[in-house]
């Protein structure tokens, strides 16, 4: 029997929320067209639109621009206490990263460069954006900006790989520790643009300030994640079950 107070769009989200969580509707598959779930649940297409914008909201399926809605893939499981790379740990989890350059340029710091890397105003950096896949689909885009001085002609090497790893063989850099804040933001025209979505797509913002051992900030990375490509797992043990490891 149908509970008439649960909206339409609610009832559509739970029959395909239901055909996703059950393996019906397996990662990547193309759901119907809004036409068609508008004639096969016989509702309108705002109904249909609202439920669907719903299941996107909740990452179990995602927009590409002029090809419809598709179930959405597992997250990647991203622990930030761990100094692990995506290339490494996608590929922990079973899966193929593939990164793409877009641009790479050398700058001059602008004061809210300077700020973010704590370096004068006008010095060189290095401005790197890379676009990031998992499995085939885009992921992320990010912005990184490296100071020039402590990684001179970096332009010049293969950046595809890890950044961390050629600053430890090309420089000598160890990354000693890094800072990290990160916060939901939707997707501008841009970042939606090189990620084949809708400017607008709900995203998850990442910065990240890497310092030397020294205490020099060596690069301040900014990524822009679909939201429902990542998730933030920590293993947050108690003091007391630290201390129970050493008795």
């Amino acid at each position: 029997m149908k509970d008439l107070h649960v909206p339409y769009y609610l009832r559509l989200r739970d029959a395909l929320a239901n055909q996703i969580e059950s393996g019906l509707l397996g990662p990547h598959i193309k759901l119907p067209s809004e036409r068609e779930l508008k004639e096969t649940y016989n509702l309108n297409r705002m109904t249909v639109r609202q439920a669907l914008m719903q299941l996107e909201s909740e990452g179990l399926v995602y927009r590409l621009i002029r090809r419809g809605w598709y179930v959405s893939p597992p997250r990647l499981c991203y622990d930030p206490t761990k100094n692990i790379g995506f290339m490494e740990n996608v590929r922990s989890q079973g899966r193929t990263p593939e990164t793409v350059i877009l641009s790479q340029s050398e700058i001059f710091a602008s004061p809210w460069s300077s700020h973010h890397l704590g370096v004068d105003k006008g010095a060189p950096l290095f401005l790197l954006c890379r676009r990031r896949s998992i499995d085939g689909r885009a992921v992320l885009i990010e912005h990184i900006n490296v100071n020039a001085n402590l990684c001179p002609d970096l332009l010049e090497l293969k950046l595809e790989c890890s950044l961390t790893d050629i600053f430890c063989n090309h420089y000598g850099i160890h990354i000693s520790r890094t800072k990290i804040s990160m916060h939901p933001a939707p997707l501008n025209e841009a970042q939606a643009a090189e990620l084949k979505v809708v400017a607008g797509t709900p995203g998850f913002f990442l910065s990240r300030a890497s310092y030397d051992q020294h205490g020099n900030i060596v690069e301040y990375d900014q990524e822009f994640w679909l939201h429902d490509a990542l998730v933030i797992s920590l293993d947050v043990r108690s003091k007391q079950a630290e201390n129970d490891n050493f008795t």
